[in-house]
């Protein structure tokens, strides 16, 4: 009995050093409430929020933390609604600074609508339309480190027999646009370490140090830079492009050349270090 009670806890140990390494390295990013008008409702206003909180913790790229879930932060929020003021932001920058905040996603909806259609055969139906701004900020000096728009109508508009269902099947697409917000705004970067395969001197695959310790997940692209000396200043060059085929650890993943292969493989036996930077994927890639 004292075995197995000993094999239990090591097993726990061993669970919760592997997910404490699986988050060292990442940045620690708090989301807040979203701000809307008073024609939106406060429920509608949530369940977008929680679609975009759903489709980043899916990128595993950073540790998103709800500031609903922290009660210093709760009654922050609660006290400058009490005194009106909400344009008071310092008390509530400081707690996230203290609580190691890199940074703090703000959100504000535009509108959420839905507009009444009719089929073929004349049946009413609803057609949904969505559009919010995503900005993120440092919370320690207020500095906006970059901002997105979304809108998600027409073909990424969801349908529905009534307006709250149009509107809730649209956001569904919310959680799916999460993947560009994410490659955009919170980039990976690395080396590439290693020529896998070649031919004809060209390289076609090569070993990368990201893995999942940085939340790096098969298919995801990358711009590769050559770090080069342009007048006596070290640059950074694009000259080709992966994709991950595979994540073989927390530091390393094999990935697939799609362009630039003669360029890289020629970079390698210089001795160039050749640094890799994740990108969102183009319109035509999907």
């Amino acid at each position: 009995m004292k075995r197995i009670l000993l094999f239990i806890v090591l097993g726990i140990i061993a669970s919760y050093t592997y997910a404490q390494n699986a988050e060292e390295g990442k940045e620690k990013v708090y989301i807040d409430y979203f701000s809307h008008s008073s024609n939106i409702s406060k429920t509608m206003a949530e369940a977008l929020r929680s679609k975009v909180i759903e489709g980043i913790h899916e990128m595993k790229r950073i540790i998103l933390i709800d500031v609903d879930s922290d009660e210093a932060l709760k009654k922050e929020a609660l006290r400058r609604q009490q005194e009106s003021a909400m344009g008071d932001v310092t008390a509530r920058s400081e707690e996230m600074t203290t609580l190691g905040a890199k940074y703090l996603i703000q959100g504000q909806i535009a509108s959420m609508t839905a507009t009444q259609k009719k089929d073929s055969d004349g049946k009413i139906y609803y057609k949904g339309s969505v559009s919010y701004t995503l900005k993120v900020v440092d919370p320690s000096n207020g500095t906006l480190k970059g901002t997105k728009t979304f809108s998600h109508e027409g073909l990424t508009g969801g349908t529905g027999d009534t307006k709250e269902k149009a509107i809730l099947e649209t956001l569904d697409y919310v959680k799916y646009s999460m993947e560009d917000f994410v490659d955009e705004h919170f980039k990976m970067e690395g080396t590439i370490v290693q020529v896998e395969e070649v031919k004809k001197k060209k390289a076609k695959t090569v070993f990368i140090d990201l893995g999942t310790a940085k939340g790096i997940m098969k298919g995801q692209r990358l711009t590769v830079f050559a770090e080069m000396d342009i007048a006596g200043e070290i640059s950074k060059v694009e000259i080709g492009q992966l994709n991950v085929k595979e994540v073989l650890s927390p530091n390393r993943s094999l990935c697939k050349v799609t362009k630039g292969d003669e360029e890289i493989f020629e970079k390698i036996q210089e001795g160039t270090k050749l640094i890799v930077v994740s990108r969102a994927k183009e319109f035509w890639e999907f």
